[in-house]
Formats: C-alpha cells, structure tokens, sequence
C-alpha cells in the first residue's frame, strides 16, 4: 500500500526543510538570490518617490514615512557597496568564469547567504513604504508647504554685509577699540540670533586701522560645551596661529592654571598690545565664571591699550559683568532700515523702483522679518524678482508664525532646493565646527568621494548654486582677491549652522553628539567628533557609518571605532596625535578620502594598496618622506597631497620661508593616470619620475622639486601632455641653473595655465615664448637672476595680477616702462644691489606695493605718484634713510600721500627702539611698524605650495 504524503507535510517536514535549503544554496552558487538589478529599480523607485514628496515636512506622517524611506535607501547603498568586491572579482575571472564562479561562492557562501538575506529583507520593507509615498504624492500632500518654493533666483552672495542700520553701532565699537584708555577694556556687542553680531564683530577687526593699532590679534569661535581648559586651548591655538608660531610642546595635555600661565606669558612678551574676540560667548560660558577666570588669570592688564571683545545674546549677565558704556546692543532694524535692506537683497540696488508689489506686500515682509537683517537678506533671495509669487510665498511663511528668529525662513532655504544631492552637499557644512572654513578644493573632494557628485565639475555647479541662492557665505580673509576674484573657502552662517545641523540629524544624515545610546550608533551615516575632550564610547556599532571627522581629539582609540565599520567612504583625522598609519582602515576597501593633515605619521604601509577606491590622500603636515611603490594600486587617486615645512627659521634671516620637504615617489608614478593634484614630489637621480609626468594627461596642480638642468627637456615634454595644468610650482637643486630658452615651449605653452611659481637660477633670462602664457594671473620668480631685458618679457603677460620678484634681477636700476595692463600686487624682495626703480605709464591697476630687504634702495619708485589706484604699501627691513624720505615732510612723503595704508616692519630691531623710530604716528607721517605676523603678508613666502594644492 503507497501512502501519499501531502506537499504541504513535505515542505513542513525536516527532510522538506533540508530539501528547499539544498535548492536555495545550489541557487546561491549559480549566482541566484544575490542579482542586484531589482534592488537597483527599488532603490531608484524609493528615490524618486522621496523628490515627488519633497517639501511636504510639514505633514508628520508623511516626515516619518519619507525618513522611513531615506532608511531603507541607506541599507540599500551600503549592500550595493558591499557586493561590489564580489562583482570585481567576477568581472576579473574572465574566460574561465562558468567554472571559477560556482568555486569561487562556494569559498563565499556566508558572505552571499548575507547579501542574499538582507536584499529579501529590504525587498519587504520597502513595498509598503514605496506605497505610502506614491498615495502622498498623488493626493498632493508632499508638494508646496511651508517653505516649498518653484522657479526662483536667488541673490548672489555678497563679499559683505551691507551694513543698514549698523553705522551707529560700528562707529561706537571702533571708537571703543581705539580710544586712549590705557588699560585692559572688555566691550561686549549683542543681539538676538540673526541681528549681525558676529558680521559686525567681525568687520570693525579687519580694518585697517584696528590692525595698525593692534601688534597682537586672536578671533576665538566658542562653542557651548567649552570648559575654560578648552576655551583657553582655542585662544593659545589662535595667537600662535596668527604670528605664525609653533604651539608650545604638550600643550593639549596641560591643566587650566599651565594654559593660563602660557597665554600670560606670550602676551607679556614685548608688552604686546592686543585684541582679542570671544565669538559666541553662552550663558554657560557666562555663568560659569569662565570668561571671569581667563579675564583675570590669563590677560595680562598692562597700561597698552589692550581690548576684549564678547559677542554673546545674553544681554542681561553681560549687564551684571561690564560698564553699560561697555555694551554694544544691535538693535533690530527700523520699518525704514528693513526696507532699504530687502531692496538690496531683492534688487541689487536700492535705487531701482520696487515693483507695485513691494509696497502692497512689505508691512507682512517686515512683520515676518522682525527687523532681523539675517532674515531679511535670506526671503529677500527667496522672492528676488518673483513679483508674481508674492502672495503665496508670505502666506505659506505666515503660516508658522515662527519667524521672529529667522529660523523658519532657513529652514525654507534648505527645503528649497530640488536636488538631493545639492541638499546633501549643504548638510556636509553640519559636518564641520561652527564657522569652520572649508577650501572649495575640499568640499569638491568629499562631495565626489561621498558620490553627491559625479564629476569635479558637477560638485563645482552644486557650489556655485549654494552661493547664488545665498546660503553659504565666502569665509572672510581667504579671498584670492587679486586673480579674478576666486574665493578660496566657504562657510555657513552660525544660524545656518544650527538649522542644518537640526536638518541633519533629523533625517539621519549625520551627526556630532556622542551622548547616543549605543543601540543608535548602527543607525549613524556621518559621525563628526568635535575638538573637545568628549569621550567616544570604546564599544560601539558604526556599521553604517560612511563619514568619520574627528578634530584634535587626544582620547581617541582608533581600533575600537573600526571593528564594525564596512562601509567607510570618507576618513578625516586632521590635527590627531596619532604617530603611526592607522591600519585599521585598510580593510575600509571602499575609502575614497583619507585625510592625515597635521598628525605625526612617519611611514605609510605597503598596504596601502588595498585602498583601491581612493581618490584624496592628504599627508600634508605629516612626517612622510617616501611612498611605497604599492601606492601604484590606487588607479583612482585624483589628489596626492604630501609636503611639510621645517618650522626652525634660519637665525641669520628671520624671515627667510621656512624649508619645504617633499616625498619621494615610487618609479611608475605615471600609472596613476587619473591624478589631477601631485604635490610636492622629490626628482630622483635618474629623471624617471619626470619622464613618468608625461603620463599624466589630465593633471592640474603640480609641486617638484630638487630639479637639475638635465631634466629641463623632460619635464617640457611631460607638460605639453598636460592639457588642464593650471598651477606648477618648480624648485631647482641648489646651484643648478635652468635654460628655459633651451626649452621648445613656442607650439606647447600650457593655455590653461593660471599659476606658476619658479625657484632657482634661470639662465640666459626668459625666453620670448614666455609672453604668450595667456591666462598667467600669478608668478612668483625667486632667485632667478634674470637680466635686465627680461622685465620686458614679463611686461607683456596679458592676464598677469600678482607679480612676485624674489632676487629675480641683479640689477641696480629697474626700470618698468609700458605693459603690465592687470598688475595689481607687485612684491620685490631681496634686491641686493637695487638703488633705483622708475614706472614710466605701466602698472596702471597696481593697488598693493610690497618691498623688502632691498638694503641699497635710496627712495620710492620713481612714478608711484601716477599710480592712484594703489592702497596698500608694505615695506620690511628698509634702510632708515629710505624710511626718512617717507616721513611728512620728508622727499617722498608727497608723493605716497594717496595711499591710505602704509605699513613699515622691522624685526630686528628691539620693541623700544621700534616705538621711538616708527610709531609716533606724528612724527613718521601715519606710518605705523608691524610687529612679527601682524599683517599676514610674511605668509607670502609659503603660500605657493598651499596654492597649487588646495
């Protein structure tokens, strides 16, 4: 008798169980249950789903559903990122691929019996959420909220507030700075969030004439969560950094008292008298008799004029601290002065006639505003000449009533924008401390390795959308001003800051607290660990981390964070004492940027190759000195960053640029046929390296140095291949002299070619061929001994700005007649044997004159007179006779009367003897003597190297 067995018993049974799991695993071994095609719709259709319902936050259900669905996007990402070693490896077995495949998985099975798992798990997850997307989009909820905006330009961001309404409060702070009080004066400016504190704070300290006064400056950004260890690290940092100074060793492991007894005793030093602003000073930091402790015990109260600045909204302690005449309070503005204002922002001048509506619709813009010029700069970008709209725009703002503090309107900013990717490169600023400034260069590096951006030139559109629509601001003091306006670096306004940073954690994009509970780490995307001694908890969950900024954190334990990281794409521990190569990383196999900036790292291991997706390397600072040749493996790199300087100054010259050291790369070089930035690279002996430079097609920034004459035809051949180069910065071997006549660039000259920085000998003078560098906007020639004829070769440079002669003439007299139609920095230095120079009609956009060390230089060029755009001048360790014929009623003084700032340094002779020779500004005719670092342009000499990398 057959007994027959139901199916449904079968499959129920162990052997129906054992049955299916033999099917499923041979399944898994063809190659089965881990397709990615379908997770890929999914993941495009979520997507799409989450632009259809963008703008719809106002609706909390739809919030949770669309948060629900960045969720499922996220693990979607990383298993993409997950399987795909596995698709290399079988894209790599070729021919062989029917056998070596079942081989291959079956050595495999756990790995893809995971991804297997976790693509059916969000197959499941994301049909329901998919659904609920769809029926919002289609009812129309997830379109036009509060802050959904269509079709609108933004103002263009402006290189400085317009100061409405401000005038009064400016001149009270200046006049607060610079009055004849001889004793330490704290001056607190405040305001509610939003009403231009910082902007105000910030603008009277850059003034000339507050940095004439000043020998000794320090702008510090304090955070909240500063203990007055923290807050007095932030102010050494500040002072050293401004003079250019080494940090005292040990200084992040002293106490409270040894950091107050360190800034003492640096501005005790040659009575310096200094400034010094408290940006963003809390309650807490007020009530906590922070600023009492740093104030008494780490100030030196000197009778020199010295001057505190506390920008803070905390107007009533402030009230309890400081003399009323002390307080600074910015107002909201006047109906008027807002009115002025969002012309501007709206139009651009304030004497184009406003359209009907502005008159109709102002009194409900004034209202929502509340006289914050924050608020009222960002709506007037968001209505800039969208008259039509008016209407519907004030009442979706109306109806939050919560604009008092500018928030709202922010927020609305950021909801703005379309594109997600354009959104996430904003979040990225959440990424970095408040008014942190970030190198364009930077933020276009990460956006591409965190995949924001597909090419350079995409992330380079996204940043240039950010700024028209008025949200991110160019970071003040890193303007290239003189070539074409290129601004170097950008933040957000600390406001902006917030909001995003609310934005950002809210949707899980990242974060900066490590007060999570442990559980919720695994849920984190970006991790940013602040410059604090905040503990990050040794046993954590970081499996879907993609981000990890950590800034100068001493309680750091590297292994612990890596153990359960897999999808780590961007790593940046710039600052960090760590002394050996973290090689807990090199399993992270899908790291696109690392960052190693300023840590002690000496030797990169030979597995660095295993990084095969990097595309940034970033070893500025660090002790490397040579490259593996494994560093080949990384066909992706685009940007290969390593020098460092040797802090000792020469004792003989002071002012002498610190010495740069390089990396020796590994012969191959020019395999890395994707580099865009190489820099600075060491020549060897043989001239491999700069042969191998011919490879690289698509370069843009190249630093080499130790050249020899016998390379010269090499690296002109190596350049003809570079389309793109637009920075190069060559340096000789010492005594080696360059032919550049010997050099056939006349067919090959780089067009692209913005800046070119030359230091060595070059023999037999420029050559004719130079003239046609087009688009040069800035040269730096240092120790090329040029003849005289050559200033006629450079004189004819169509395009060039800033024009740098370091010992570039050994002439006696200079003479510059014609050309030079853009010039507006000229710097010679170093002119041994200079005693004249004449401008006869040349240089007729000049605005800044810089000369130094030219000890046998018996007056000003002759011609400066003429020159009546120039308003800056700078002169360093001059004769005394020159600096005589300057003074009033001196030979020259006449003649430099136009120039609004003149600046003489000196510093060799001692602080008493500088006072009775320059500073009486009625005696030396309103020159004043800087002290060492106080005007910033020593940074000059160094700043090549910077250029052609960031």
């Amino acid at each position: 008798m057959v007994i027959h067995i139901p199916l449904p018993v079968i499959e129920r049974s162990t052997l129906g169980l054992l049955v299916q799991s033999t099917i499923y695993w041979v399944e898994l071994l063809r190659g089965e249950h881990t397709c990615i095609d379908e997770i890929h719709e999914t993941y495009d259709r979520i997507k799409a789903s989450l632009r259809d319902t963008h703008g719809g936050e106002g609706n909390e259900t739809l919030k949770t559903v669309r948060m629900q669905g960045a969720e499922i996007t996220h693990r979607i990402e990383n298993l993409l990122d997950e399987s795909e070693y596995y698709i290399e490896r079988h894209n790599w077995m070729g021919r062989l691929r029917c056998i070596l495949k079942y081989l291959y998985n079956v050595t495999h099975t756990c790995s893809l019996c995971s991804i297997a798992r976790e693509i059916n798990k969000i197959q499941k997850a994301a049909a329901p959420i998919q659904d609920l997307l769809c029926r919002f989009a289609h009812t129309g909820l997830g379109t036009v909220q509060t802050g959904r905006l269509e079709n609108r330009h933004m103002a263009p961001v402006l290189n400085e507030f317009d100061f409405v309404g401000m005038n009064k409060s400016r001149q009270d702070l200046l006049q607060l700075l610079l009055d004849e009080e001889k004793g330490l004066k704290v001056i607190a400016v405040t305001g509610m969030a939003g009403a231009g504190k910082t902007t105000l704070a910030r603008h009277v300290y850059e003034k000339q004439q507050v940095k004439k006064h000043f020998n000794c400056r320090a702008w510090v950004q304090l955070e909240d969560s500063f203990t007055t260890k923290q807050m007095l690290l932030s102010l050494v940092t500040e002072l050293h950094a401004e003079s250019k100074k080494l940090l005292p060793e040990g200084i992040s492991i002293m106490e409270t008292d040894q950091l107050a007894g360190v800034t003492m005793r640096y501005l005790e030093e040659n009575r310096r008298r200094y400034v010094i602003v408290l940006d963003g000073a809390s309650e807490k930091n007020l009530q906590k008799n922070q600023l009492e402790f740093v104030l008494n015990y780490a100030l030196p109260k000197d009778n020199n004029g010295v001057r505190v600045v506390i920008t803070t909204r905390s107007l009533q302690i402030v009230k309890q601290l400081l003399p009323q005449n002390h307080i600074i309070d910015v107002a909201a503005l006047s109906y008027t002065e807002s009115c002025i204002l969002f012309r501007k922002r709206a139009f651009g001048r304030i004497t184009d006639p406003p359209p009907h509506e502005v008159d109709i619709y102002f009194d409900r813009i004034n209202d929502l505003c509340g006289g914050l010029p924050l608020a009222i700069s960002v709506l007037g970008g968001l209505l800039r000449r969208e008259f039509h709209k008016y209407d519907k725009i004030i009442t979706e703002f109306e109806r939050s009533r919560t604009l008092g503090d500018a928030t709202e309107i922010l927020r609305a900013s950021i909801n703005d924008i379309d594109d997600e990717n354009e959104k996430s490169c904003l979040l990225y600023f959440c990424s970095f401390p408040r008014s942190y400034a970030v190198t364009a260069n930077n933020l276009i590096r990460l956006w591409c390795a965190e995949g924001f951006a597909q090419t350079e030139e995409e992330a380079k559109r996204y940043l240039s959308n950010l700024v028209e629509r008025n949200i991110i601001q160019a970071a003040e003091g890193d303007y290239y001003e003189h070539a074409r306006e290129r601004i170097k670096s950008y933040k957000v306004h600390d406001l902006m800051h917030g909001v995003l940073k609310t934005k950002a954690e809210e949707s899980n994009f990242s974060t900066s607290s490590m007060s999570h509970q442990p559980r919720t780490y695994k849920r984190v995307r970006r991790l940013s660990v602040p410059d604090t001694s905040e503990m990050i908890p040794s046993k954590i969950n970081l499996s879907q981390l993609r981000a990890l900024f950590i800034f100068r954190n001493d309680t750091l334990c590297l292994p612990s964070i890596f153990s359960t990281i897999r999808s780590l794409r961007v790593l940046s521990l710039e600052n960090v004492p760590i002394g050996n190569f973290p090689k807990e990383i090199l399993k992270s196999s899908h790291l696109r940027y690392l960052n190693l900036q300023n840590t002690k790292v000496i030797e990169i291991p030979t597995s660095i190759g295993n990084l095969r997706n990097l595309e940034t390397l970033n070893l500025k600072g660090t002790f490397v000195e040579k490259l593996p040749k494994e560093i080949l493996n990384l066909k992706n790199l685009r940007h290969l960053l390593a020098y460092r300087y040797d802090t000792l100054r020469y004792i003989h010259d002071p002012r002498r640029p610190d010495k740069v050291f390089g990396v020796k790369a590994p012969e191959g070089i020019g395999q890395l046929n994707k580099l865009h930035t190489l820099s600075v690279v060491v020549t060897d002996n043989d001239g491999d390296i700069i042969k191998d430079l011919a490879n690289l097609h698509q370069l843009r920034r190249l630093g080499i140095m130790d050249l020899s004459e016998k390379d010269g035809k090499s690296l002109v051949v190596a350049i003809k291949q570079m389309d793109n180069i637009s920075s190069v910065s060559l340096t000789l071997k010492e005594n080696e002299l360059l032919d550049l006549k010997k050099l056939q660039l006349d067919q090959g000259t780089p067009q692209r070619l913005q800046r070119l920085y030359l230091r060595g000998g070059l023999k037999g003078g420029l050559p004719d061929w130079f003239s046609s560098l087009s688009n040069l906007v800035r040269l730096r020639l240092s120790g090329s001994q040029l003849p005289h004829e050559s200033i006629d070769i450079l004189k004819n440079l169509p395009s060039l700005v800033d024009l740098s002669l370091i010992r570039a003439f050994n002439v006696k007299k200079l003479l510059c007649q014609g050309g030079f139609p853009c010039l507006k920095v000229l710097d010679i230095d170093q002119f041994d044997n200079l005693v004249e120079v004449e401008i006869r009609e040349s240089m007729s956009q000049l605005t800044k004159m810089i000369i130094r060390s030219c000890p046998h230089l018996e007056r000003m060029p002759l011609g400066i007179e003429k020159l009546l755009n120039v308003n800056e001048l700078h002169l360093f360790e001059m004769p005394r006779e020159f600096v005589n014929k300057l003074r009033i009623f001196g030979e020259d003084g006449e003649k430099v009367q136009h120039i609004e700032s003149k600046w003489l340094y000196n510093d060799g002779i001692q602080k008493e003897q500088v006072e009775s020779a320059y500073t009486d500004t009625q005696e030396s005719g309103g020159y004043e003597t800087a002290s060492e670092g106080n005007s910033g342009t020593n940074e000059d000499f160094n700043d090549e190297i910077i250029e052609i990398q960031e």
